[in-house]
């Protein structure tokens, strides 16, 4: 006997976040940041829609994986930090709970080898569209904001799914 596993596709409303040039003093100006502070936070939270479609229904993982820069977050550039946090999320429109190493919630942040599980009536939540929203904010060292001239800091990854 052997088992099948769905065939499943993830699609990003936006594949590349662009943030509008900004000087020191902008950043310092958003709420949260400050002269004090070891890193400035990069505008607002960007917002993705994602959908996971499955060829037939199955228990859905979800995982981000790029260069991790801690235990809760990504590298963004070469020294910051960036996080991504799933929510909104529902398979075969029936809103889910996000599972993450024995957390639950209605929202989750993606962290460098963990996956996230999804849940319905206490049991894993099976379907074949997943639907959610990613919530992706960066921050960069307060230092490394003094430049004087044009820098690009970038996050690289891959949403990654695996079917039960």
């Amino acid at each position: 006997m052997s088992a099948t596993h769905a065939e499943c596709q993830v699609q990003l409303s936006e594949a590349k976040i662009a943030y509008a040039p900004a000087t020191r003093g902008e950043l310092l100006s958003l709420p949260g940041n400050s002269l004090t502070a070891s890193e400035l936070r990069i505008g607002n939270a960007h917002e993705l829609d994602i959908t996971v479609s499955c060829d037939q229904p199955s228990s859905i993982e979800l995982a981000f994986t790029g260069a991790a820069k801690d235990s809760e977050s990504y590298l963004f550039g070469a020294n910051g930090r960036a996080t991504l946090i799933l929510h909104d999320v529902s398979i075969d429109n029936q809103p889910v709970t996000i599972e993450r190493a024995d957390q639950r919630g209605s929202a989750m942040a993606f962290t460098p080898g963990h996956s996230l599980r999804f849940w319905q009536h206490d049991r894993p939540a099976t379907g074949t569209q997943l639907r959610g929203k990613v919530a992706v904010t960066g921050w960069i060292p307060s230092k490394e904001t003094r430049v004087h001239e044009r820098e690009t800091w970038s996050l690289n990854g891959a949403f990654m799914t695996r079917s039960r």
